[in-house]
């Protein structure tokens, strides 16, 4: 259902809601919120108009159906995903392996001249879009596939097949260089077979784990990042709504107007909501899917106004005396980080201690003292004119001298810790020698996120997995005015609290860093292609999710745009900072609840851009199953996935 923009008055508004709460009451048929129910008490309950509203008897029916709902979804959230889960566990160590025996073929193909690397990938290429082709290996059960008939969820591979399928056409690969002999070397298990063969079954290796990673993040978006938050909001405004028309009469009219006035807000933000997840992410340029900041502004937006909607309706409740019928209006568990079941966050990392409010802002005054400093040294080593490797490393120094400071100050410790699979690939990577173009992918929940990605990369144990000797500078794929949060204006002048404008902050992280800064105004190609080119120089960080996270159990999409750019040989790393979220959340806007704790972080296993990212094929060029699968990396590594 598309939703306009400018609503021309509340009537239409109101209408366009009450269709989309009757089509997601069809969903939850299909998903057996309702079972045993009679069809007549399922109909959503008309909002009528401004001038005729709804009365009791029709809110008291949508606060039961969306009651029912809401007591339902963490059961169902947590039998889904753990059953992608399971799936996501088996495919992922064939994953791996797969990537060592592509590196086995590959070395073997060069050494008997049979061509370069790009004939190589090309060959690997053509099978494994006959493998992306094959039917979905994960049949949707009823409630998914009404899920996916809304639009808020897709089936795994949905994308990849229909292009893959245009593009083969059902033609055999035909290379004689494909009937050759080749050694395949697993699980110290050395077997003999042709070139065809061996490729076709690590590209069935790696189109299964595609498939159980896009089905673990699909699950995940709909019943988390979607259908969890959206009903645990959806319950409190309906609740809240309700109870405004019940006062009536007993509390101020200009009261008891402003709290409906504010369940309209509610409504208007649920239904953009809607339009996001129904938007086609597999678009170039989504325009209101959540990639970017809007949605997530969007949802911390949601969740303030949510809180706030309890507070008020409950004092005006108070008001209304001893005898009000209506109970109190509750915060939703999830939205107060109470919750039980699968893939929460770890219970050993996050706050450790809860500060008062004079040593958190005190903390946050030292803070502007470091980055005033990390700023002076910045324009220091700018104006000495060091030859570049020399800057680099000076820079590198510098932020991660601010990094390790800033976590110190706000008594944030930093465990890293690597993936057991991660030497073997590695080893049979060569990681060791250099060489390769390797990206960095963190999680991005917190605005700690940057301090202990520095800390990490320096870290000893980084190092020893990548090999090096010492800390490597890495190039940045960043936003452009990240410090603009950091300045105010006072008359026609603005000020800096850490002593440089956003825009002599971008200059400096570019010329002095390397970075490379995005301007939102303008075309991503280009920045990015010049990201990609600083890869063969130096390793990068990307931030794929784009945003930092509004609520703990927000894993946002990653940006699929961003491999159309990246080079195909490109090495990417995986990275999830657990319990970031919790020392310092997102909601509400401004909040400034800093508190000391511990992050854990997982390094997931090298994860080669040439068997994963698919062919660069225009039809193909959104990589949306690769950037899903990252996503799930992300999602599987950083929360819990066992029940709590």
């Amino acid at each position: 259902m598309d939703i306009p923009k400018d609503l021309p008055d509340l009537d239409q508004l109101l209408a366009i809601y009450d269709q989309a709460a009757q089509d997601l009451l069809k969903v939850a048929l299909s998903d057996g919120h309702f079972a045993g129910w009679k069809p007549e008490v399922l109909a959503w309950p008309a909002s009528g108009t401004v001038a005729q509203p709804l009365g009791l008897e029709g809110l008291r029916q949508r606060a039961v159906l969306i009651s029912t709902i809401y007591e339902g979804i963490p059961p169902r959230r947590d039998s889904r995903l753990a059953e992608a889960y399971q799936r996501y566990q088996r495919a992922l160590p064939l994953y791996h392996q797969a990537n060592c025996v592509y590196l086995q073929l590959r070395r073997q193909f060069l050494a008997r001249g049979a061509g370069t690397e790009r004939d190589f990938l090309q060959l690997y290429q053509a099978i494994y879009l006959e493998a992306l082709g094959r039917e979905n290996p994960f049949p949707l059960d009823t409630g998914e596939a009404a899920l996916v008939q809304v639009g808020v969820a897709r089936a795994p591979l949905a994308h990849g097949q229909a292009v893959a399928e245009k593009l083969q056409k059902e033609r055999e690969v035909d290379d004689p260089r494909l009937e050759g002999i080749y050694r395949c070397e697993r699980n110290d298990l050395t077997s003999q077979q042709p070139l065809r063969q061996a490729l076709r079954q690590l590209a069935e290796e790696v189109v299964d784990f595609l498939a159980a990673g896009e089905h673990l993040a699909i699950r995940y978006n709909t019943f988390s990042n979607f259908i969890w938050l959206g009903i645990a909001i959806w319950k409190v405004i309906t609740e809240v709504e309700l109870l405004a028309v019940a006062l009536e009469g007993r509390v101020r009219r200009a009261w008891s107007d402003k709290l409906r006035f504010y369940t309209r807000l509610g409504q208007g933000m649920l239904l953009k909501f809607l339009q996001a997840h129904q938007e086609d992410p597999a678009q170039i340029k989504p325009k209101e899917y959540w990639y970017g900041q809007q949605y997530s502004y969007l949802t911390r937006d949601m969740i303030d106004l949510t809180a706030e909607l309890v507070k008020g309706a409950n004092r005006l409740r108070r008001q209304a005396g001893s005898g009000f019928e209506l109970p109190a209006v509750e915060l939703p568990s999830l939205l107060r980080n109470q919750v039980s079941g699968r893939f929460l966050e770890y219970p050993h990392v996050g706050p450790t201690a809860k500060l008062p409010a004079w040593q958190r802002y005190w903390r946050l005054l030292r803070w502007i003292g470091v980055f005033r400093q990390a700023g002076r040294r910045k324009q220091q080593i700018h104006r000495a004119g060091l030859e570049e490797q020399v800057r680099l490393e000076a820079a590198w120094q510098n932020n991660t001298e601010w990094g390790v400071r800033s976590l110190a100050l706000f008594g944030v410790k930093v465990r890293v810790l690597i993936d057991p699979h991660f030497a073997a690939v590695a080893k049979e990577l060569e990681l060791a020698k250099g060489g390769h173009k390797i990206v960095f992918f963190p999680t991005h929940q917190s605005l700690l996120d940057h301090p202990v990605m520095y800390q990490v990369l320096d870290s000893p144990e980084l190092m020893a997995a990548m090999g090096w000797e010492k800390p490597v500078p890495c190039t940045q794929l960043a936003r452009a005015r990240l410090m603009e949060p950091a300045s105010f204006k006072i008359g026609k002048r603005r000020f800096s609290l850490i002593g440089l404008d956003a825009q002599q902050a971008d200059r400096l992280l570019e010329e002095v860093d390397g970075y490379v800064i995005m301007e939102h105004s303008q075309d991503t190609g280009s920045p990015t292609q010049r990201f990609a080119k600083l890869l063969e120089k130096r390793p990068g960080v990307v931030y794929g999710a784009g945003t930092t996270a509004a609520f703990a159990l927000q894993c946002l999409p990653i940006q699929h745009g961003l491999f159309a750019q990246l080079p195909q040989d490109i090495v990417i790393i995986p990275m999830a900072f657990r319990g970031i979220h919790a020392l310092w959340p997102k909601c509400p806007k401004g909040n400034l609840d800093l508190s000391p704790g511990l992050v854990e972080v997982m390094i997931s296993p090298p994860m080669l851009g040439e068997t994963t990212l698919l062919p660069r094929k225009r039809a193909l060029r959104t990589q949306l199953e690769p950037a899903t699968l990252f996503q799930a990396v992300h999602i599987a590594t950083l929360l819990n996935p066992e029940p709590r």
